[in-house]
């Protein structure tokens, strides 16, 4: 899930343990609008109860505190971004005090993907997930990664620090 989607999440979007919402990229341009399904963890729970708000009943209410009601595009951008570059400050502070390399939310969006794949996954789940309207979306979005690590390899062979 993108940002944009997640922070725009109402507790109505909660039904049978699942988080159900159509992606706002995809909402106005596709003729077939898919709803996206995706298993409500105890992992995600607990982010929702430490970052959220409370759930007081009503299927309204934003599932977290960033977002506002409102129509205004630029409103809606500026939250994103905001709360985006925020995150990504935090996830870096993360990566550099656990000694990986650093990453981003854009980033965790192609691990997730490249996991299910490698984990042998059906690409039609793949593509659900990611709310993509196509398989040929999905595929070549799992190609770019295949190069991108092409092209890191290819680097690895020829520097010798």
């Amino acid at each position: 899930i993108n940002f944009r989607d997640m922070l725009f999440l109402r507790y109505g979007n909660i039904v049978d343990g699942e988080i159900c919402f159509v992606r706002s990229k995809t909402s106005h341009t596709s003729n077939h609008i898919r709803e996206i399904r995706a298993v409500l963890t105890p992992e995600m729970r607990d982010i929702i109860k430490r970052w959220g708000n409370p759930d007081d009943g009503k299927p309204d209410t934003f599932l977290f505190k960033y977002a506002r009601e409102t129509e205004d595009e630029f409103v809606i951008s500026n939250i994103v971004r905001r709360v985006t570059h925020r995150c990504n400050i935090a996830l870096a502070k993360i990566a550099q005090a656990v000694g990986v390399p650093r990453f981003t939310t854009y980033s965790a969006r192609h691990s997730y993907a490249t996991v299910l794949k490698r984990s042998g996954t059906n690409i039609a789940y793949i593509s659900e997930s990611l709310g993509h309207s196509s398989l040929a979306i999905t595929e070549n979005y799992l190609a770019s990664f295949e190069q991108e690590e092409r092209i890191r390899n290819a680097q690895l062979l020829t520097k010798f620090d």
